[in-house]
């Protein structure tokens, strides 16, 4: 084994050992999650004397939820003299229009504490406007929102309850969902949102570790935003001030009974977008404050999972390159010789989908009329969270190598339920340039794939499988859903161009087929009725016609290509076995014909064995997925200049 093939090896049984690690948290998780109770909280209170409350907005170009924000924000049940509304307006757009005349509506409704404040330049995105609020207001308790919440007007009377010491320095609500319905890729992220609340929360609450703000529907204590050093810029703000207040001894309480709902994105690029700042972030928190939490003084339980939690997006990054080192690992023959090795890439994947499925199984009672439609969305879930793994795993390599990113809002449209569209309104998002990433590697994992299954390592085809199918269609979906540039476009020929996609990548397989593997597998069929056939003269037929179908140059192997996957050596070999076996026979001694046959027929099965291993590389040639790649770039590349 040569330096570079070890590497691989070592490299690939480091993931694979790494990945697991994950999943035991998220096991230990759930058992904590299990034992969630309702933290405690004060009873009746004399709302006359109440605390007085900041509720911060900041938005940016919302002009279809603008509205119903404002008028949720101001009708809380709790004394009015008590509270204030902060705007922040960052917006570029006709908002600020649409907002000061709801502001002043709501003003002549009987809500005067409402200040709105327009920034003049988006200096440190979300942050920043945060931190003007922060300036701008008064009130001894901080409650933000961000513009797709309907928060209840219960809101603040609920959250105020659960400061019962002086070191709770937040008090985080559930997110629930207004548009839970709309399609299969709302349902899949309001599963993903549920798990995090339900397990990951509640867990985290429950064994004492480390919990984040979710940077909306969340009350903060005002003297502990200023202890923690206030918002910094950071794509994750949120999760920054949670590390920082906590460092500082300060606690977080996780409300599970008290939901705020808020829409969720509905267009496919929007929700790449959202999990790439959200993934960005994380790493960008784990680099500013691991460090920090390693030297504490906290238990190494807790040290392990702030770990897991502020790298939890790693494993998307670590099981793509598993899947990428597949067809080498395969290729150096390591399956064969460590077994149980191979089954730990299948621990990760099994591990989830048993964890969402046990997870949830309280919430299925409410949220799910049955089991059936919970299994789909479970699948769903699957799909969508392994075909945002390339975009999450550049988010990743992003924040690793650049401090720096402008910070991305999701676009929100004013859906609820099942009705509405995004398309043909202003905030719909153009082409995802990330998406051509999605499905070269999906095809390069529909490739392992192939590999796997004609190798024999069925170990690795459902994890291969899995990243084909969710890259393939999350690439393709995310197109489908991109805003042409050029308004102009026709709709009929933009749809056509997504589904001309595939069929040009199976065009390309079924050539690489037809003009290669398929005279590969005749040859092996050849082979193998030379194996099974007593008449030494069919043998001799046999192997004639299969030296015939192999090409007389090349090396399909364009993976560590080795002499052994050499067609014209294999072809050459064929044609001596077959000059030996006919000099054998013409000569007519029994004894020699004999000792040649078995010779022949032990270089034979060499020979199977070594055209199998080559086969996958005749389906999906260098050629072939370069050609894939450049009709998967001409397309978009037309789609974007319209």
């Amino acid at each position: 084994m040569s330096f570079l093939q070890l590497s691989v090896v070592a490299l690939f049984l480091g993931i694979s050992a790494l990945l697991p690690l994950h999943t035991f948290a998220y096991i230990h998780l759930l058992l904590k999650a299990s034992r969630y109770k309702l933290p405690s909280a004060k009873k009746d209170k004399d709302w006359e004397r109440a605390p007085f409350v900041s509720v911060h907005l900041p938005i940016y170009n919302e002009k279809y939820v603008i509205e119903r924000l404002l008028r949720s924000a101001c009708s809380f049940d709790y004394p009015k003299d008590r509270y204030e509304v902060i705007v922040v307006d960052d917006s570029t757009d006709e908002t600020p229009q649409i907002c000061k005349a709801v502001i002043e509506q709501i003003k002549k409704e009987g809500f005067s504490n409402i200040k709105y404040i327009r920034r003049k330049e988006r200096k440190d995105f979300k942050a920043g406007a945060l931190q003007e609020a922060l300036l701008n207001s008064r009130g001894e308790f901080i409650a933000i929102f961000d513009a797709d919440f309907i928060p209840p007007k219960d809101f603040l009377k609920q959250t105020l309850r659960f400061f019962t010491s002086d070191d709770v320095g937040l008090v985080q609500a559930r997110w629930g969902h207004l548009n839970r319905d709309y399609s299969t890729l709302t349902a899949a992220q309001a599963l993903s949102l549920d798990l995090h609340f339900k397990v990951e929360q509640a867990g985290r609450y429950s064994g004492g570790f480390f919990l984040n703000f979710n940077g909306t529907a969340g009350v903060w204590r005002r003297r502990c935003i200023e202890d923690a050093g206030g918002w910094r810029p950071s794509l994750a703000e949120d999760l920054d001030l949670s590390y920082r207040a906590q460092l500082k001894g300060w606690r977080i309480v996780y409300v599970d009974s008290l939901e705020a709902p808020a829409e969720l994105p509905i267009q496919a690029n929007a929700a790449r977008r959202q999990q790439y700042r959200w993934a960005y972030g994380s790493i960008q928190t784990a680099m500013n404050y691991l460090p920090a939490v390693l030297s504490s003084k906290i238990s190494l339980v807790r040290k392990i999972h702030a770990v897991i939690h502020l790298t939890r997006h790693l494993p998307q990054l670590l099981l793509l390159a598993q899947v990428m080192l597949i067809p080498l690992v395969i290729r150096i023959g390591v399956p064969t010789r460590l077994e149980t090795m191979v089954w730990w890439i299948l621990l990760y994947p099994i591990s989830i989908t048993v964890f969402m499925l046990l997870s949830s199984y309280k919430f299925l009672k409410k949220a799910y009329s049955s089991l059936s439609r919970f299994l789909k969305d479970t699948a769903a879930l699957l799909i969508f969270g392994t075909g945002v793994s390339v975009n999450n795993a550049i988010a990743l390599i992003h924040a690793m190598f650049s401090r720096h990113l402008s910070f991305q809002r999701t676009p929100k449209f004013g859906i609820i339920g099942r009705g509405g569209d995004w398309k043909g309104k202003d905030y719909a998002l153009p082409l995802d340039y990330y998406s051509i990433f999605d499905i070269v590697i999906g095809i390069y994992a529909l490739y392992a794939t192939l590999v796997a299954f004609y190798q024999r390592a069925y170990s690795f085809i459902p994890v291969t499988s899995l990243v084909a199918v969710s890259l393939i269609f999350m690439g393709l979906l995310t197109i489908y859903h991109s805003k042409p540039r050029n308004k102009k476009i026709n709709n009929t020929f933009y749809t056509t161009l997504i589904y001309t996609t595939p069929l040009i990548i199976a065009a390309l397989f079924f050539s690489a087929y037809t003009f290669n593997a398929y005279a590969i597998s005749k040859a092996m069929g050849e082979i193998e009725r030379a194996l099974v056939a007593v008449n030494p003269e069919e043998v001799i037929t046999r192997i004639k016609n299969a030296a015939d179908l192999i090409p007389s140059g090349g090396n399909p192997v364009w993976l560590f290509p080795t002499p052994a996957s050499d067609l014209g050596l294999i072809k050459k070999d064929l044609l001596t076995l077959h000059s030996r076996l006919t000099t054998a026979v013409a000569e007519g001694d029994y004894y020699t014909i004999h000792a040649v046959l078995e010779d022949t027929n032990y270089a034979l099965s060499s020979i199977q064995i070594q055209l199998n291993n080559l086969q996958p590389f005749t389906l999906i040639t260098l050629a072939g997925l370069a050609a894939a790649t450049a009709v998967t770039a001409l397309i978009i590349i037309n789609i974007i200049r319209g």
